[in-house]
């Protein structure tokens, strides 16, 4: 097999000591990485410094380090798009890129395993995440029924799921992606685009994985590629705090642009009714404020200047 062109995008904030593992991680690789690409959102905690020193203590014939600090917090979305056009500038010829958050290590032969994978015939192949205990942590949507107006949680059955109940060892079709640790072929990208920036968080890897695959793209899931969260995902109570707005706006979004009939394409209606009449008979009136805006705003994903933190 020839040797296939890998760009790492890696989005970070205000995770310096978590990045160093996972540039460490990305540098160690069996499968040579010819660059990496890191996306700052600003974090102003001394990441700049720590690649500085990095790159500096690098030699030339390795893996190149590129950083680009975005002044701003754009979120994962706004980061990744960063990241794809920083991958496409000055017409670069690369022949994947491969999505990192600042808190995911893949193991040293996660690359290699995943390149091969590719090359029979998948456009985006999504490693295997688990924790830190070795359980676990993949939750991408094996089926996403986005055609059942009655459904309301669209993803039917997730990785972790599957590998519960059957431990496949071979690749499998799945129906989405996070964008942490996808290997993505650079003809999707130029078929369908880059990330919406405007989600900010949550959706933006669905949404991207949606596209690609109307487009015709094969996502698959290589259980023999092994990716580390170094964090706990726990969203629990993210409904409640800053986050709660991204989560049901985005939501809705994926209904209304990627429903697969005008029932479920109208979900969102009958979804903040039912949100608003528990929240008012909780007296919960700032979520009934915030399940509304965020059902206006889904038309155009708008107001994220008000929302993000």
């Amino acid at each position: 097999m020839n040797h296939k062109v890998v760009y790492a995008v890696v989005v970070t904030y205000k995770r310096k000591n978590l990045l160093e593992q996972v540039l460490n991680g990305l540098l160690a690789q069996t499968y040579y990485l010819t660059k990496i690409i890191i996306v700052d959102n600003n974090s102003q905690d001394g990441t700049q410094e720590l690649i500085e020193k990095i790159i500096a203590e690098r030699h030339s014939q390795d893996c190149e380090i590129e950083y680009h600090n975005t002044m701003a917090n754009l979120g994962g979305a706004g980061g990744f798009e960063y990241g794809f056009k920083a991958a496409d500038a000055d017409d670069r010829e690369y022949d994947y890129l491969w999505l990192m958050d600042d808190d995911l290590l893949p193991a040293q032969e996660c690359l290699e395993i995943l390149v091969s994978s590719a090359g029979i015939g998948a456009e985006i192949v999504q490693p295997l995440r688990i924790n830190l205990d070795g359980s676990c942590a993949e939750l991408s949507p094996v089926v996403y029924n986005l055609s059942a107006p009655w459904l309301i949680n669209p993803k039917r059955e997730s990785v972790m799921q599957k590998m519960l109940k059957e431990q496949p060892t071979e690749p499998f079709e799945i129906a989405g992606i996070p964008f942490e640790g996808p290997l993505i072929s650079r003809s999707v990208i130029k078929e369908i685009g880059y990330p919406n920036p405007a989600f900010f968080i949550f959706n933006d890897d669905l949404d991207f994985a949606l596209r690609a695959r109307k487009s015709g793209a094969k996502i698959i899931c290589q259980p023999n590629a092994v990716a580390t969260r170094l964090l706990l995902n726990n969203q629990g109570n993210d409904l409640k705090s800053w986050k709660g707005y991204f989560m049901l706006r985005n939501h809705f979004y994926i209904l209304r642009q990627h429903g697969e009939n005008f029932l479920v394409k109208l979900r969102p209606i009958a979804m903040v009714a039912t949100f608003c009449f528990l929240y008012l008979f909780k007296g919960d009136f700032k979520l009934v404020k915030t399940c509304f805006r965020a059902f206006i705003d889904s038309k155009n994903l708008s107001n994220n200047d008000i929302y993000k933190p």
